[in-house]
């Protein structure tokens, strides 16, 4: 009887636990003891302050280490020599200059695409390559803008290269070797406008054209935005906004029949050749 009783209490508790309370076992879970999970935490702080504490030793040693070696590398790695290449209109001081060296630079301060950087913002490169080269010398490549016109104001002249990009005259230049472009204001090309620059742009291709074709020097009118106006050996040219190249062999292929030949100069200097009308050459009298 009393082995009944104690069963039926054994049964009631069991009963009257929650079935979300854990089970209760001869030993304790550690998951359920905060004490256990502060040590794990302490540990963990404890592992990561000494790994801390290793690399900032680690840091201050490497510090220290390259201060003692500083002069040794110094010596190994100043730059000592700079070999220059690409140069015409450019000379090597102005390449140097550009650069802007300091005293005491070495191949490990002197960072290659700073110095490209630098290069490239000379009006007369178009294109920079520095390298270094153990143990001592930097070697620079430059490729130069080539100048092909000049556009000429009143009381301003601009040498230009084939994209328009505006060159700083230097004084062994002679200017007086290119075509000469006119009414377009160097000013609004300066400040960036674009309209002036694509009427730039169109004069130096009709002006290329004109310059394969005579041995004179061409003067090419871009007053008016509708009609390029070429002069040339005596002859003067209405080409129209565009399409040079397309009204240029028109002209071509039909300039012997017409007798106004690139060498006669008795012809030149009375003619004007109209292009402005598609599919027409137009060939009249200069009064």
């Amino acid at each position: 009887m009393k082995m009944k009783q104690w069963r039926g209490a054994k049964q009631r508790t069991r009963a009257a636990r929650p079935m979300w309370a854990p089970k209760r076992t001869g030993r304790s879970s550690s998951r359920w003891r905060p004490s256990v999970k502060l040590g794990r935490l302490a540990k963990w702080i404890g592992w990561t302050g000494l790994a801390l504490a290793g690399a900032g030793a680690l840091w201050w040693g490497g510090q220290q280490a390259y201060r003692q070696a500083q002069p040794v590398l110094h010596e190994w790695l100043e730059v000592r020599e700079v070999t220059v290449s690409g140069t015409h209109q450019l000379t090597r001081e102005d390449v140097l200059e550009r650069l802007g060296l300091q005293p005491g630079e070495t191949l490990w301060s002197a960072k290659p695409a700073e110095l490209n950087e630098r290069l490239m913002t000379h009006p007369w490169i178009k294109q920079a390559d520095v390298s270094r080269s153990l143990p001592h010398r930097l070697i620079v490549s430059v490729v130069e803008r080539r100048p092909v016109a000049l556009l000429k104001a009143s009381s301003t002249a601009l040498l230009l290269d084939k994209e328009g990009q505006i060159l700083t005259p230097l004084p062994a230049l002679d200017v007086a070797e290119f075509p000469v472009l006119v009414g377009v204001d160097p000013d609004r090309v300066i400040q960036g406008d674009d309209r002036a620059r694509q009427s730039v742009r169109n004069g130096i291709r009709l002006a290329g054209l004109l310059s394969d074709e005579f041995d004179g020097l061409p003067e090419i009118d871009l007053g008016n935005p509708d009609n390029a106006v070429a002069y040339v050996q005596g002859l003067r040219f209405q080409f129209g906004p565009a399409s040079f190249e397309e009204k240029w062999e028109r002209y071509r292929k039909i300039d012997r029949t017409l007798h106004v030949s690139v060498g006669d100069e008795q012809a030149s200097p009375k003619h004007e050749i109209d292009l402005r009308y598609p599919g027409k050459v137009i060939v009249r009298e200069r009064g």
